[in-house]
């Protein structure tokens, strides 16, 4: 593991500038000296030592399923990503962030502004009306520098702390398919200190999740939605059951439209509807909260090697007006066995709208769902022989007094 030592000695914590009338305009873990007017740290409060951690957080905006996240333009006021900051320290309950810069990645024709950094205090994703505006962003080409406001420096050690990238974008002739993002460059993009000394893990990049905004004339959009899950892949231990695997989020752009045909494909190991995947559904999602309220198709009976499975909607069921958008969900029953795999897209040419239209937003993918246990694992469930008998035949040899014994 390598590091970069960014302070290392007492004097650099003691030559920070914080002067200070009372104690609210001082970090925690510190309080104002009266008589030389500055912030001084509490006996044993501060960490003498801490180590830095970055990493995108837990409820970052989801772009899982397309890869991309679909914005009105302009976009004021979009959260471009959620930091998870964790400073590690052995002894003390305070380190200090002073500084973070991001840089970001868009077309030159994109206007970005109004930046600010948000204490994501109870982590949820979100900008709450109770969570403090930590630092407003200055520009200067495509990087912003958040010197974090004196009083909002101090946070505990060993907890994961949240922080929310706030921003406005907007372009007057948005060119199709472009994308923007933020990032942080490297570990030197942080200057955080303690008593004695910090350390911030290294790492090269990280990236927030990619925008885009909607097309304007004669596009249909037809993406993942913010619930799209799961985002990692589950365990094997875990797979066999109803899932709900998709995510989906439709607008009719620039005129009304109605959602015809809908076909789900299956790429992987063996798995095919009715081989692994024993049930799928479309459902409707009516309070975009990532579930299915009512199933307006379910697909149960495939025939043999089906590797496709077409919803046929109802008329009416999917229609949107201009301007108008609504979300689906795609659940699935899976039964897989050892050493099965699959995961699920979608296509552009998967999809049949009443009025033809480019689409916005596909491909559409899930995760792979991989089923990777060890015959001397307990449960796990292996390959079902050919001629292995069925439930009816065993009931059926059960009322005439025979057994039959398969041993492998």
């Amino acid at each position: 593991m390598i590091f970069l030592v960014l302070t290392s000695n007492l004097s650099l914590f003691a030559a920070t500038s914080w002067t200070c009338s009372s104690d609210s305009d001082c970090p925690a873990g510190t309080t104002c000296d009266t008589p030389s007017s500055s912030c001084k740290p509490e006996k044993d409060k501060v960490a003498e030592y801490v180590t830095i951690r970055l990493k995108t957080g837990a409820n970052n905006p989801n772009s899982f399923g397309s890869g991309t996240i679909f914005v009105q333009n302009p976009a004021n006021d979009m959260i471009l990503g959620q930091l998870e900051v964790n400073g590690s320290a052995s002894s003390g309950e305070y380190y200090f962030i002073q500084e973070l810069s991001i840089s970001i990645s868009a077309p030159s024709s994109v206007k970005f502004e109004n930046f600010r950094l948000v204490y994501d205090k109870n982590g949820n994703g979100l900008v709450d009306s109770s969570e403090d505006v930590i630092s407003e962003g200055s520009i200067s080409g495509f990087s912003v520098k958040f010197e974090v406001e004196q009083k909002f420096q101090g946070f505990k050690t060993n907890q994961l702390e949240n922080f929310l990238i706030v921003a406005s974008f907007s372009d007057e002739n948005p060119i199709d398919n472009l994308n923007f993002y933020a990032f942080i460059q490297n570990n030197t993009s942080i200057v955080a200190k303690a008593s004695k000394g910090t350390d911030i893990e290294h790492f090269e990049r990280l990236s927030f999740p990619k925008f885009s905004f909607e097309p304007k004339n004669g596009y249909f959009l037809f993406a993942s939605g913010s619930h799209f899950a799961p985002q990692t892949p589950p365990r094997w231990e875990e797979i066999n059951k109803e899932w709900e695997i998709m995510h989906l989020r439709l607008k009719a752009l620039d005129d009304a439209n109605e959602l015809q045909s809908l076909t789900i494909d299956i790429y992987g190991s063996s798995v095919r509807f009715g081989n692994g995947v024993e049930k799928i559904a479309l459902c409707s999602d009516k309070n975009n909260d990532g579930k299915c309220d009512d199933v307006i198709v379910e697909l149960s009976e495939f025939t043999e090697d089906q590797e496709s499975a077409v919803f046929q909607i109802p008329e009416g069921k999917v229609s949107l007006n201009t301007g108008e958008e609504t979300f689906l969900v795609v659940k699935a029953n899976l039964n897989f066995y050892k050493d099965q795999n699959a995961s699920f897209y979608i296509k552009e040419n998967d999809i049949t709208l009443k009025t033809k239209k480019k689409i916005a937003g596909t491909n559409i993918q899930t995760v792979t769902f991989n089923y990777n246990c060890k015959e001397s694992d307990e449960g796990c469930r292996l390959k079902p022989e050919e001629n292995e008998e069925t439930e009816d035949d065993s009931a059926t040899n059960e009322d005439s007094g025979c057994s039959i014994l398969f041993i492998d």
